[in-house]
């Protein structure tokens, strides 16, 4: 058996507490191989020995001794992490602390493991599965400002970030209406991954066409309305691209964008809106349906709609197309 070389030890309380440990052992044979581990525990694991040094006027030799499973429990915790593996208790690591009369082991949540978990709860907080890649990945330090009406949006976006921290249900979304391609929708996307990230908000990205399409096909299947309040109630709401939805009969009009807005506006929930057509010209394309004229149903849509956002333009090249082309 090879014997500790007490010199081997630093000249501190520490080692002297370990040293008297180490003799208890060695006059009992049978626990040759706790003597082997505690060695080893002592001359190799930097962490123990910083443990045992920090909290030296606590500890007692009995203690140590009745603590060197966990401290060997400590190490094998520590080298599988170190070697890039996941442990006994993945995304945790551990920690030593006197427990009453003994050193224990408790474990806390890694880095990595917290960050995961945070990106696990910002994804389960925004439905995206409407965005493009770029979008999904849109963040509002990426967003270009190199016009007058950009700046303009970008404060308007600010101003609203600003209200919304301060109390959610005073901030106005905004009906943002422009050409195809000059950046609505990503800078909805940004903002969208802002108010998960930084507010920890639940926030709805839909196309709206698409959600039209999607409502319909839900009548079958009797989910029209366990959709439409999931979408409702979230805490904001971006509908993308509104206009160019197809709706013959003008039932997505009355039976699902009139009830989302009303209960939105009753609730004073912040909504966004898309759209290539502005208020004025949004307002015709509800009134006229195979059914003829509504004149009344479109005005009190865009009542709604009004109460809930703020219209502002977006003109200027579509970066689509120019960044296709470079």
């Amino acid at each position: 058996m090879h014997v500790l070389d007490y010199a081997e030890l630093s000249n501190t309380s520490t080692s002297l507490i370990i040293q008297d440990v180490m003799r208890q052992i060695m006059n009992q044979p049978h626990l040759q191989e706790i003597y082997e581990q505690a060695v080893a525990l002592v001359r190799q694991d930097e962490a123990i020995q910083a443990f045992l040094q920090e909290h030296q006027a606590e500890l007692s030799g009995e203690m140590i001794q009745n603590s060197l499973s966990k401290l060997n429990e400590f190490r094998l915790e520590r080298r599988a992490i170190e070697a890039g593996q996941p442990g006994t208790n993945p995304g945790y690591q551990p920690e030593l602390f006197i427990n009453h009369n003994f050193i224990d082991v408790r474990y806390k949540p890694t880095t990595d493991y917290l960050a995961s978990l945070k990106a696990r709860r910002q994804a389960a907080n925004l439905d995206n599965r409407m965005m493009a890649d770029d979008v999904r990945q849109a963040h509002l330090a990426d967003y270009i400002i190199d016009s007058p009406e950009r700046q303009a949006l970008i404060n308007a976006v600010t101003q609203f970030m600003q209200t919304y921290h301060q109390d959610p249900k005073s901030a106005q979304g905004l009906y943002i209406t422009g050409p195809y391609g000059v950046g609505k929708t990503y800078l909805l996307g940004a903002l969208a991954n802002h108010l998960v990230e930084e507010e920890g908000a639940t926030v709805t990205f839909l196309h709206f066409p698409t959600f039209a399409s999607d409502m319909r096909a839900s009548i079958r299947d009797n989910s029209t309305q366990a959709n439409l309040d999931k979408v409702k109630q979230v805490d904001v709401l971006m509908l993308d691209d509104m206009g160019a939805e197809s709706d013959p009969s003008g039932w997505v009009r009355d039976e699902v964008l009139a009830i989302i807005l009303e209960y939105r506006m009753r609730e004073s929930l912040p909504t966004f809106f898309t759209s290539n057509f502005s208020l004025k010209e949004y307002e015709e394309v509800l009134t006229y349906n195979q059914k003829g004229i509504s004149l009344a149903k479109a005005g009190r849509i865009m009542e709604r709609v009004r109460y809930l956002a703020r219209e502002i333009t977006l003109d200027g090249p579509n970066r689509r197309q120019l960044k296709r082309q470079g």
